[in-house]
């Protein structure tokens, strides 16, 4: 039944481009960086690099689990099913 079912990333990657600023809200932190949720039941990361426009030592530095932050897609990767984010680079669009 399931395989009848359209794939929840491949849609999601059907309709957003590189380059689409998206909101939503922060799941979880890692030392890495923060995972945002993109759509329902799909998360994409934003590095440590890419949280704020200054460095930060920690994900904790920049946001916290539950915090609605602004992002941009800076990569879908539909093989590997990642999703990558900057907030870096939503900041600096305005």
């Amino acid at each position: 039944m399931r395989a009848l079912q359209p794939d929840p990333f491949q849609d999601f990657a059907d309709r957003t481009e590189v380059g689409r600023r998206l909101e939503d809200q922060v799941t979880k932190l890692l030392p890495f960086g923060a995972f945002v949720r993109v759509a329902d039941g799909i998360e994409g990361l934003v590095h440590l690099r890419e949280l704020a426009c200054t460095p930060v030592g920690s994900p904790k530095d920049a946001v916290e689990v539950g915090d609605v932050i602004c992002v941009v897609a800076t990569e879908i990767g539909r093989v590997r099913r990642r999703v990558a984010l900057s907030r870096r680079q939503a900041s600096a669009a305005g």
